[in-house]
């Protein structure tokens, strides 16, 4: 049960108050505090940790003008908005409310309060949901081929996805494993050309099609999976597994705000970066956009802070 820290008996002068808070830190979060703090707006950045999945890229290639890891473009980020003059919460929210002057968030020590919100708090990992999933996590099954890909040099992988972000995955890991086998539940792979091309032209990597993941087996770490391939059940000896399968928008903490979702739960917003509550924005992944990428996430995060910017300015 969350311990909520907010009440009608809060001291004024006990909350922090600000002009924008941005929740999330990822590609939108972070363009949206440079461009909110640009105004002048007194704004916080408010997450776990900076950066987004974006930081998991292992090199990114679409950004104009730079081509690196995505961990370094998103300190670029971070360091850009800084100067700016945005202000960085290091801390979990625990709770998202609204009351008449804006919104109040709760964090692990501290109240903040803002006259508008921007919800930038991507997606999460998709799992697959079959047995021996959970009980791996950490001893061979992973969510994240740049962040443990070390862990399986020289050894068998298997990546089990057929999108952008699956290929990507074989891609890094190929230049580490002995093997990558790509299991993917249809006949053709979903990545951009580009990717496939790659992947096509590397000699350890094979690609299984129409093929489903059922358990996935092991003691101590993980040892197989089962899948079945046709109706026919087929088990492949592995010693990490790699899933990515999509993403699920991270908006559970302000779902009682009453946002409207689409039917896959993504904030449904429109030209303007608006959601259907008055003085919220949303803005990267976890909104009803049709293109994930960090390019599009940044320019909706500063389409977000400019709509902001304008909510105030109008309640002036």
């Amino acid at each position: 049960m969350v311990k909520h820290i907010y009440s009608k008996e809060t001291e004024h002068s006990e909350i922090e108050h600000y002009d924008v808070l941005i929740l999330g830190a990822g590609p939108a979060g972070l363009t949206a505090a440079l461009y909110s703090a640009r105004y002048t707006m007194k704004t916080a950045v408010i997450a776990k940790s900076f950066g987004g999945t974006a930081n998991l890229a292992g090199e990114i290639e679409n950004w104009p003008g730079f081509v690196g890891s995505g961990t370094e473009l998103m300190r670029r980020f971070k360091e850009q908005a800084e100067k700016a003059g945005a202000r960085f919460l290091e801390s979990e929210v625990t709770d998202v409310s609204k009351d008449e002057n804006g919104f109040i968030l709760e964090l692990n020590d501290k109240v903040v309060h803002g006259k508008t919100i921007i919800i930038a708090s991507g997606t999460e990992h998709r799992k697959l949901n079959i047995p021996g999933e959970k009980e791996f996590v950490g001893k061979g099954v992973s969510y994240c081929a740049v962040c443990d890909g070390m862990f399986f040099k020289n050894k068998t992988v298997v990546i089990i996805g057929g999108a952008d972000s699956a290929a990507k995955s074989a891609l890094y890991l190929s230049e580490l494993a002995k093997k990558v086998y790509v299991i993917y539940r249809r006949d053709k792979l979903r990545c951009e050309p580009v990717s496939f091309r790659k992947l096509s032209g590397r000699k350890n990597v094979e690609i299984i099609y129409n093929t489903n993941p059922i358990q996935i087996i092991g003691d101590k770490k993980v040892r197989s999976i089962k899948s079945i391939q046709q109706k026919k059940e087929i088990s492949m000896d592995v010693d990490g597994i790699f899933i990515e399968v999509g993403a699920t928008p991270a908006v559970d903490i302000v779902k009682d705000l009453g946002i409207e979702v689409d039917c896959e739960g993504y904030l449904i917003t429109d030209k303007e970066a608006k959601t259907n509550i008055e003085g919220c924005f949303a803005a990267g992944d976890n909104t009803n956009s049709a293109l994930k990428q960090v390019v599009t996430a940044s320019a909706e995060g500063a389409i977000a802070a400019k709509s902001a910017y304008d909510f105030i300015q109008s309640q002036a």
